[in-house]
């Protein structure tokens, strides 16, 4: 039996390519918001103007913000002379306790010279809130040159969170006066204090952790932001698990972890105890979310002053 030759197959019709590639974009978008703080997609940005600085931020408060830089300078610079030596009014921590656990199960073998990572942590406890404000500012200074759509509002919030806990973090130091680990596992004939570069002043300032207030008012301010544009902008449309997954629960899981580590290199460093750090970071965040929520509602967006 002869067959007949096979019919030629129809082309294959190529696949639309604008719907994928939109939605990529609007993946990657959406990701590069939250990873890279990116300004909120244009969706998401009101119709109307944001209020002026002055509708939004009190002259009282911006005063006491004011003054509270000026307070954390003047005790970083002249503290000794204004109060004196800080004293130890906290004693160590006691035997089997959290603080003195969690100090020798991080660093049993303790070599204090030697910085975990090389003391990156450390470095990103300082530098990592400095790039945020410099992020925030430099976006309203773009924005004022026509370039973007950043405020000025999110840079002024967060200079005042981070005024807050660090001049609270500093007066809490000199007026405790804890002994650093190092000190304490040094009369325990662990180390040689000697070996430590820090003068006898700076080794009863253990309590709170500075590095820890601020890595925690800067990466939770960031946050809070990220999460109101990521729920308002992307997100916005998305079944409610994936947005309380997705745009809350992530940016501050983040946040979380990165506190973390510059709070672990604190502990494992022998610089600070564990309490420390926590009460570091709780100090931060809390006055960074304060100064956040206090400014601007659940879409991100800066608030009016009631009047």
């Amino acid at each position: 039996m002869r067959l007949s030759p096979r019919a030629p197959r129809p082309a294959l019709l190529a696949p639309p390519r604008a719907a994928p590639r939109a939605a990529l974009r609007a993946a990657l978008r959406a990701a590069l918001c939250a990873a890279l703080w990116l300004p909120r997609p244009a969706a998401a940005l009101p119709a109307a103007p944001p209020p002026p600085l002055h509708e939004t931020f009190g002259a009282g408060e911006l005063a006491l913000s004011g003054l509270s830089l000026a307070g954390l300078l003047t005790l970083t610079l002249f503290g000794q002379e204004l109060l004196g030596p800080a004293a130890p009014s906290m004693g160590p921590p006691a035997e089997g306790s959290a603080d003195l656990r969690a100090s020798r199960w991080s660093n049993p073998r303790l070599d204090p010279r030697a910085q975990w990572l090389g003391g990156a942590p450390d470095l990103l406890g300082y530098v990592a809130p400095a790039a945020a404000l410099t992020y925030y500012a430099g976006g309203a200074l773009l924005a004022g040159a026509g370039v973007g759509a950043a405020r000025p509002h999110e840079a002024v919030a967060l200079a005042q969170g981070l005024s807050w806990a660090m001049f609270g973090t500093s007066l809490l130091k000199r007026l405790v006066g804890r002994e650093r680990p190092f000190v304490v596992r040094a009369r325990a004939g662990e180390l040689r204090v000697e070996e430590v570069d820090m003068s006898p002043s700076e080794r009863l300032l253990s309590f709170p952790s500075g590095h820890s207030t601020a890595i925690a008012a800067a990466s939770f301010f960031v946050a809070a932001d990220v999460s109101d544009a990521l729920a308002s902008g992307p997100l916005r449309g998305a079944p409610p698990a994936a947005r309380a997954l997705l745009g809350r629960a992530a940016p501050y899981a983040a946040a979380a972890a990165v506190s973390w580590v510059v709070m672990y290199s604190r502990v494992k460093d022998q610089r600070h105890w564990l309490s420390d750090t926590l009460t570091g970071a709780a100090l931060g965040a809390l006055c960074a979310l304060l100064s956040y929520h206090a400014h601007f509602d659940e879409r991100g967006e800066p608030r009016r002053r009631a009047r």
